[in-house]
């Protein structure tokens, strides 16, 4: 570890040699690392090596992921859930933003690529321990929304723009909006189902714990807990 007086005495050309790590002063903690990566990958450090698995199916009935939230427009996966790259994933960011940088959009990404893929090199024998590690992965299921934009754009803009990101990737993908209905297999669609207010259905019919709570809220009780 270098010192403040050797960091800054240090020529430019010996610090900045790696290209994966941008140093900067932090004060007295000396050099600090930044990752200088692209943001489809997890922040933790040690990678758990995992079993290649498959996208789950969801039998329960849960839509979650499978609306827009945030933006006008969409890119939803409408074939068979499938396990996604992050280089892939990147490479569709790029379209979209280049096409909705003129008019000052906004992309939303709904995915985590926190599948590490290991892999071993052609003709090694069978054994000795699972492959090292090659790419960040992401699984998306049938029905998962991957981007949202929004912004004042015509509609064809924003539809070209998620064309030709749907073209980046594998799968077969619809563009949604709004008004579109929500995806919960390959071939059906249903209707938006109406929101639940969670805390009026305690309310009429309270558990032990959410009685608790409630009566905690008395100001006579937090009187005496000295909140």
């Amino acid at each position: 570890m270098l010192s403040l007086g050797a960091f800054i005495k240090a020529p430019a050309f010996s610090i900045f040699k790696s290209p994966s790590a941008v140093p900067f002063l932090g004060g007295a903690s000396g050099i600090i690392a930044k990752r200088f990566t692209h943001e489809y990958a997890p922040r933790y450090k040690r990678i758990r090596k995992q079993m290649k698995g498959d996208t789950s199916v969801r039998t329960g009935g849960s839509i979650k992921g499978n609306a827009l939230e945030y933006g006008i427009y969409g890119l939803r996966l409408k074939s068979r859930g499938i396990r996604m790259t992050a280089t892939q994933l990147q490479e569709a960011d790029k379209v979209i933003k280049r096409e909705i940088r003129p008019t000052n959009g906004k992309l939303f990404t709904r995915f985590i690529c926190n599948v590490a893929v290991c892999i071993k090199g052609n003709q090694t024998r069978m054994g000795k321990g699972k492959g090292a590690f090659s790419h960040w992965a992401a699984r998306v299921p049938t029905g998962k929304v991957l981007f949202e934009i929004d912004g004042t754009f015509h509609e064809k803009v924003a539809k070209e723009a998620l064309r030709k990101a749907a073209a980046k990737l594998p799968g077969i993908f619809e563009i949604i909006d709004k008004d579109s209905k929500v995806r919960v297999s390959i071939t059906d669609c249903i209707d938006k189902p109406e929101p639940i207010n969670y805390v009026d259905m305690l309310n009429k019919n309270p558990t032990k714990k959410w009685a608790n709570l409630q009566t905690a809220k008395d100001p006579m009780y937090m009187l005496y807990r000295g909140r």
